[in-house]
């Protein structure tokens, strides 16, 4: 415990916290997982067969 503080000494502001790996990591999987999330929808989207197009073409 005593190693952690030298570490809370330091004086912190807006430009010494930065997110760091880690919030780079969740946010490229946030990013993946919407692109997967609008590639199934639009797979499902293209599956429904609409049915008034062929009433308003008749």
């Amino acid at each position: 415990m005593s190693e952690l503080v030298p570490l809370a000494a330091r004086e912190l502001n807006e430009y010494t916290v930065t997110p760091g790996v880690l919030g780079f990591i969740v946010f490229a999987v946030m990013g993946v997982a919407v692109w997967l999330l609008l590639k199934s929808m639009t797979r499902q989207l293209n599956k429904i067969d609409f049915k008034e197009r062929d009433r308003e073409e008749h």
